[in-house]
């Protein structure tokens, strides 16, 4: 049977060269745009997924601004200016932020080894900081809470750091002069790219104890009170309570500040959690279009096999008739055209599918920029989404063509076929 049915498909398609081509082409180049749209709109949604985790997954970023509204008897346009207060009112007060950290950074301090110099940016943290920025040790270790507290002349480096210090070398245990002061490398950390930042990139920086730069390296650019900081880094204790986290950091700098919390720009917030749900929304929503725009290509290519089917049904007319003249019951009828039409959309579409699979993983092989492209990816749900409907258009092409043969009046398909 399967056989016959094989053979009679290809019997079809040869007599109908080249509206079985376009046909197939249609449903395949369905199936191929459908991967190929959606697999590059994955692979551009993982890799501001990926530079956005290397920034900080679900961050705050949160700066003093300037009032904009006037509160508790303030007139607006006063400056906020963070300090290690704040820091400690949010780390013992907000009951939706699951960790935060003091950030202070000294621009353009000059370290030196026997082998270089060079000026960088150092940035003063507290351990909690290196989770929530992702900073990670290739070699050695990261800060710890006494390297902290005892203001130890400890550092992590950034690898360029360490390439234009050490050359590359494994520096862990070795000394930086910073400012003439020594401080001991105790950790590298692997290379980091950053698709987004707010002060550069870390493979360039120098990370100490936050007590430590406190007390050695003031900061003109905060001002003479040694309690000013750079920002702060925050993380909610779940993703999805990222904008009541936000509204509950507001909220506590606004009463110790003494300005109206719906001020957004008393203190600025980037909030990475929200940069993420709405690049969710957007790549989501160019994905379901380009995937309908597939889908339509799909449907197109159905139409055409519903369409050879029914040249197919015409001619075979009297085949038809004798078949169910010598006994051919009804559903063999329909299941033979119906298997045929299945059998013409799923090659077809099963063709485009190993096309686009090749396609991608050709793509794939390149050198790719990891912080804007991940490769073309086919999700699971991309698949299955795929699959589904070429199944559907499968189904929905033969049931037309099947249920026609399938109704002929045996002695009328006689007439019709011999006169």
């Amino acid at each position: 049977m399967l056989l016959a049915i094989l053979g009679q498909i290809f019997h079809t398609l040869r007599a109908n060269k080249l509206r079985s081509f376009l046909t197939m082409f249609g449903i395949g180049w369905g199936v191929l745009s459908i991967i190929l749209m959606t697999a590059s709109g994955e692979g551009f949604k993982r890799a501001q997924h990926e530079g956005l985790r290397q920034l900080g997954k679900d961050i705050m970023i949160i700066w003093g601004g300037r009032t904009s509204l006037q509160a508790e008897g303030f007139q607006a346009g006063r400056d906020i200016r963070l300090e290690y207060a704040d820091y400690v009112a949010i780390r013992d007060r907000a009951r939706l932020i699951k960790s935060v950290s003091p950030e202070l950074i000294r621009s353009g301090l000059v370290a030196k080894t026997d082998l270089n110099y060079g000026n960088f940016d150092v940035r003063g943290v507290i351990p909690e900081y290196q989770t929530l920025r992702t900073i990670e040790a290739g070699r050695g270790r990261l800060m710890n809470r006494a390297d902290n507290e005892q203001a130890r002349l400890v550092c992590v480096i950034g690898d360029e750091v360490n390439k234009q210090l050490f050359n590359g070398a494994n520096s862990v245990g070795r000394t930086i002069s910073l400012q003439s002061r020594p401080f001991t490398v105790i950790g590298i950390m692997p290379h980091k790219e950053l698709n987004s930042n707010y002060s550069g990139q870390d493979h360039s920086d120098i990370f100490i104890p936050y007590w430590t730069l406190r007390r050695l390296f003031s900061n003109p650019g905060l001002g003479s009170s040694p309690e000013r900081i750079n920002n702060l880094i925050a993380a909610p204790v779940r993703h999805e309570l990222f904008q009541e986290a936000e509204r509950e950091v507001r909220q506590i700098l606004a009463e110790r500040w003494q300005f109206d919390p719906g001020d957004e720009d008393a203190v600025a917030i980037w909030n990475t959690a929200k940069q993420v749900e709405m690049m969710d929304i957007m790549m989501g929503s160019m994905q379901w279009f380009l995937g309908a725009v597939g889908l339509v290509t799909l449907g197109l290519g159905a139409l055409g096999v519903v369409n050879i089917m029914l040249v197919s049904v015409r001619e075979r007319t009297m085949e038809i008739g004798i078949r169910k003249s010598i006994g051919a019951r009804r559903r063999d009828i329909l299941f033979q055209f119906f298997a045929e039409s299945l059998a013409i959309t799923l090659a077809a579409g099963g063709t485009g599918l190993l096309l686009a699979w090749g396609v991608c993983a050709a793509i794939n092989s390149l050198p790719l920029p990891e912080m804007v492209f991940s490769g073309m990816i086919i999700s699971p749900t991309i698949a299955l989404v795929t699959i589904g409907g070429l199944a559907v258009s499968g189904l929905l092409a033969g049931i037309y063509p099947a249920w026609i043969a399938a109704d002929m009046n045996p002695i009328e398909a006689l007439r019709f076929e011999v006169s």
